[in-house]
């Protein structure tokens, strides 16, 4: 049975099932006397079973949406990243403004957040987590509508994300606020990252 499967060109064989297994994946949790031969012949086989990444599970889950989903999806993150960009180019309470008068100096605050360093992070932490999830779950959704200009979205979105982090670096009121602020989002969005796929979560589909 096993043999019939990699030799059929027409079955996927990296299909996941509803628990997010692979083939390979559910002789492996079987008991090891019944499928020893099943599992070698697969080990056999490394390049036609191979173990799916998170990421793929993410793109195959997508690509199992309907259009109309991910319409609705690309409009709701496209109108997360617009918030939150807009909240590093008009920050709450605005900045500092420089003095014409004043020397060289004294204005050396001048652009910078007139935020307090810790409400400076606890706006910024989760608005930097909102911001990155969004973007790269917005990537993944042009990829799967758009694969001919993907490349190109992809490099429109990466200078996004480099001014986002630039002008971020420009209001914080401090450098240890700033890298504050940039490794607590990543390890947040990270670690959020890592809940969902170790859960195996799946979209739902409508």
């Amino acid at each position: 049975m096993i043999k019939l499967l990699i030799e059929c060109e027409e079955v996927d064989k990296n299909k996941i099932n509803d628990r997010g297994f692979t083939a390979m994946d559910v002789l492996q949790r079987q008991t090891v006397a019944d499928n020893t031969e099943s599992v070698n012949i697969l080990n056999s086989n490394p390049l036609t079973f191979q173990k799916l990444s998170k990421l793929k599970l993410l793109r195959d889950e997508i690509k199992e949406m309907r259009d109309e989903t991910v319409g609705v999806l690309l409009i709701v993150f496209a109108l997360v990243l617009t918030m939150t960009y807009q909240g590093v180019l008009s920050p709450p309470g605005s900045v500092f403004q420089g003095d014409a008068t004043a020397s060289t100096s004294s204005n050396h605050r001048e652009g910078k957040s007139v935020m307090k360093t810790s409400s400076f992070l606890i706006f910024y932490i989760p608005n930097g987590v909102a911001f990155l999830i969004s973007w790269g779950i917005t990537l993944l959704l042009l990829e799967s509508v758009g694969k001919s200009i993907i490349s190109f979205l992809s490099r429109i979105y990466t200078i996004v994300c480099f001014c986002y982090g630039a002008a971020l670096s420009t209001i914080a009121p401090s450098t240890s606020a700033l890298l504050l602020v940039a490794s607590t989002q990543t390890i947040i969005s990270l670690s959020l990252w890592f809940i969902w796929s170790s859960n195996h979560r799946r979209f739902r589909k409508y």
